[in-house]
């Protein structure tokens, strides 16, 4: 599906996909499908398109963080450098909707299309709140929603369209997918402060290295007994590796991260609930035991 008539598409393009990463977008499209009876085979091509956009997005990001690594190897730009990196994700998204188009339904690529533009609102809004120390918890929540969240609503919805679910089946498999992004992404923001770096493959604090402010933080700066100790922190960006380590350190022993993992646990429950009005299964088993596993995740 990757295939390319350039060498050097051929060569960024195969490096991201051996780069390994926990594919769950395609698994939830996949789960989806089954749900509903639809065969493998006919939902196949769009999970490995929906892996595909998620992969033209790192890319992406590699590139605006100026990332040099991403799960312990080298990122396309640090070995290529920016301008076959910016292209190989262009090359990937384009690639990615060609397949939608081939073996999708209408709907689905107009999901899948939404979903694109929202992501990229996003990203935008990411990159326009970075270190704004007045960010609110509300605004973060609806950042992560369009950013990540929308894409997992993606996947779980075209899932069920390809399969024929009734609108009724396809609403419960997006509510599904949208919550489960948003436990995805606030327990991704958790181990961003608690993590170990050999696991995740990026450095501690990443986040903060950039000026993105998420759930932890957030907490900290929205409490007067700490809000000057972590803004006092960040007057200058970037932060410097002490002004990390020491708003880290004041994330593991206020209380933040304990919030952060009750608000994780809030849209784990809702996407639990949401399985309740699909038919049950295998495959609706299977869904339940990835919500479950949001907690003992480590990268």
């Amino acid at each position: 599906m990757l295939a390319a008539t350039e060498p050097l598409a051929a060569k960024t393009s195969l490096h991201l996909l051996h780069a390994g990463g926990k594919r769950i977008r395609p698994v939830v499209t996949l789960l989806a499908g089954r749900v509903f009876g639809a065969p493998d085979e006919a939902v196949v091509p769009i999970a490995a398109a929906a892996e595909m956009i998620h992969m033209a997005t790192l890319v992406h990001d590699d590139v605006i963080d100026g990332a040099r690594s991403r799960r312990g190897r080298p990122t396309v730009n640090a070995i290529w450098g920016d301008y076959p990196a910016v292209l190989t994700g262009d090359f990937m998204l384009a690639r990615a909707m060609s397949i939608i188009v081939d073996h999708g339904h209408p709907r689905v690529l107009k999901v899948m299309a939404d979903m694109i533009f929202e992501m990229c609102e996003g990203e935008i809004a990411q990159h326009e709140a970075k270190g704004r120390l007045d960010l609110t918890e509300q605004e973060y929540l609806r950042r992560i929603g369009k950013k990540t969240a929308r894409f997992f609503q993606a996947c779980s919805e075209s899932g069920a369209l390809l399969a024929g679910a009734s609108p009724a089946h396809v609403r419960a498999m997006g509510q599904f997918g949208y919550n489960l992004g948003m436990a995805f992404q606030v327990v991704d923001d958790l181990l961003d402060m608690t993590g170990d770096e050999r696991t995740m493959g990026k450095p501690v604090g990443s986040d903060l290295a950039q000026g993105v402010l998420t759930l932890p933080v957030i907490y900290l700066l929205q409490r007067e007994e700490y809000r000057d100790r972590v803004a006092s922190r960040l007057q200058v960006l970037p932060p410097s590796p002490q002004d990390i380590q020491a708003i880290l350190q004041l994330v593991r022993q206020n209380g933040a991260l304990h919030y952060t993992q009750e608000v994780a646990w809030q849209y784990a429950r809702k996407a639990m609930e949401s399985l309740a009005a699909i038919p049950p299964g295998e495959a609706s088993d299977l869904l339940r035991e990835m919500v479950g596993a949001l907690g003992t995740r480590s990268r």
